[in-house]
C-alpha cells in the first residue's frame, strides 16, 4: 500500500491522529511488522496447537483493521535475514542474545526498526533501535526511579 494512499478512519483513530498526526498514521498503516516468539500464558483448549494458530485469532481481534498472518514457522526454525526482508519493523521476543545481535546488526544497516523484548519470571527488558535519526525527548531530564517490589497486599 502506498503511504499517500493509506486511508485513516478518523473516527476510530482520532486520538492517535491528534497526538501523532496524519503523516505518522499513514506510515503506520503502510507498515509491515514481524513478531517472532510470541509466548505467554495459554488456556487448556489450546494445548497441542501450534502457538501461532492459538494466538493469531486473538491478535487479530485486537484491531480488525490490521491484517495478521502466520508465516508458517516452526519452533526451532532459524530466524534468518531472508525471513525478515520486506518488513519495516522486526520484534524478537525471548530470542537468544546472540541472535538479537545478529538480526539487529542487519536491521540497523538496512533501515529496519528493531525491538527485542524478554521476560524472565518477574523481570523483563526491552531494547529499541529505531535508527540513527530517532530522537528521544526527555522533558524533565530526571533519572528514572527504580526499585524492588517486596510485597503486594490487598488494600482495605
Amino acid at each position: 500500500m502506498d503511504i499517500d494512499e493509506a486511508a485513516i478512519d478518523e473516527g476510530l483513530y482520532s486520538r492517535q491522529l491528534y497526538v501523532l498526526g496524519h503523516e505518522a498514521m499513514k506510515k503506520m498503516a503502510a507498515s509491515n511488522v514481524l513478531i517472532v516468539g510470541m509466548k505467554g500464558l495459554g488456556v487448556e483448549i489450546d494445548i497441542g496447537k501450534p502457538r501461532a494458530a492459538a494466538t493469531l485469532p486473538r491478535l487479530a481481534e485486537l484491531n480488525t483493521y490490521v491484517p495478521v498472518r502466520d508465516l508458517g514457522g516452526k519452533p526451532g526454525d532459524e530466524i534468518t535475514v531472508e525471513l525478515i526482508k520486506g518488513f519495516h519493523v522486526v520484534v524478537l521476543c525471548n530470542v537468544s542474545y546472540q541472535k538479537q545481535l545478529e538480526i539487529n546488526d542487519w536491521t540497523h544497516e538496512n533501515g529496519v526498526h528493531f525491538i527485542a523484548a524478554e521476560t524472565r519470571g518477574l523481570f523483563g527488558s526491552a531494547f529499541n533501535d529505531f535508527g540513527p535519526k530517532f530522537t528521544c525527548v526527555d522533558p524533565t531530564g530526571e533519572q528514572p526511579l527504580t526499585g524492588m517490589i517486596v510485597s503486594i497486599d490487598k488494600a482495605s
